[in-house]
C-alpha cells in the first residue's frame, strides 16, 4: 500500500513539475514576444526593422509550432523593404519576408492576417520595376486583401491596406481618395472593437496610420471641393 502511495506521489510530483515547466516556457515566450512587439512599434529605420525581424526569427526557431513569431518577422522584413532606398535590396528582402510568412501560413492556414502581409510583400516589390510590375502587382495585392476580408470581415488591417491601395493609386487607374477615406474609417471602426488586444501579443497594428490617412483624405477632399 505504501509502495502504491509512493508511486502516486512520484507521478503527481512529475506532473506538477511538468506543468510548471510548461507554464514557465509560456511566460518566457509571451515576455519575449511582448518586448519585441514594443520594439517593432517604435522602430522606423530599415536596420532597426531587420534587427527586430531577426529577433522574431530566433523566437520562431525556439517555438516552431507558433505562427506569430514568423508572422511578425515577415511584417518587420517587408516594412524594411518599403523603406529600403536601394532598389537592388528590395527583392531579397521580399523573398526573406515570404519565407517567414510561408511558415506562418503552414502553421496557421487560411489566416486573414497572413494574407494582409502577402499583399504588403507584393506592393513592396512593385517599386523595383513600376512599369513591369505595377498593374499586375496591384491586382495581385488586391486579390490577397479580398481573401483577407473573406476570411475575416472584421480585420481592420485588411481595410487599412485597401485604403492605402486606393489612396496611392492614381485616379486614372482606379484610385480614389473618397474610397480610401471609407476604407480608413472602416479600419478605425474595427480597430476600436479590438482594443482589448492592447498589451497582448495578438495582431493589433494599423489603427494609428489609418487615423492619420483618414485625416489626410479629408483634407485633400476639402481642398478639391473648393
Amino acid at each position: 500500500m505504501k509502495t502504491k502511495q509512493h508511486i502516486g506521489s512520484l507521478v503527481a510530483a512529475t506532473l506538477l513539475t511538468g506543468s510548471m515547466a510548461v507554464a514557465q516556457t509560456t511566460d518566457q515566450y509571451k515576455t519575449a514576444m511582448t518586448g519585441l512587439i514594443t520594439r517593432m512599434d517604435t522602430t522606423q529605420s530599415v536596420d532597426g526593422n531587420l534587427q527586430t525581424a531577426n529577433a522574431f526569427s530566433r523566437v520562431a526557431n525556439a517555438e516552431k509550432d507558433k505562427w506569430l513569431p514568423y508572422y511578425y518577422g515577415a511584417l518587420c522584413t517587408v516594412t524594411a523593404a518599403f523603406s529600403e532606398p536601394s532598389i537592388e535590396k528590395i527583392d531579397p528582402l521580399c523573398q526573406q519576408a515570404t519565407q517567414l510568412l510561408d511558415e506562418a501560413d503552414r502553421i496557421s492556414p487560411n489566416n486573414s492576417e497572413v494574407y494582409c502581409v502577402k499583399a504588403m510583400i507584393v506592393l513592396a516589390g512593385i517599386k523595383v520595376n513600376m512599369m513591369q510590375r505595377g498593374m499586375q502587382g496591384i491586382m495581385k495585392a488586391q486579390a490577397n486583401l479580398e481573401k483577407a476580408v473573406q476570411l475575416d470581415a472584421e480585420n481592420p488591417r485588411a481595410y487599412y491596406l485597401m485604403g492605402q491601395q486606393s489612396y496611392n493609386t492614381p485616379e486614372k487607374f482606379g484610385g480614389s481618395k473618397k474610397e480610401a477615406l471609407a476604407f480608413f474609417e472602416k479600419a478605425v471602426e474595427l480597430a476600436e472593437k479590438q482594443k482589448d488586444r492592447a498589451n497582448t501579443i495578438e495582431v493589433n497594428w494599423g489603427r494609428k496610420p489609418a487615423e492619420r490617412q483618414a485625416a489626410n483624405c479629408r483634407k485633400l477632399l476639402q481642398l478639391a471641393a473648393k
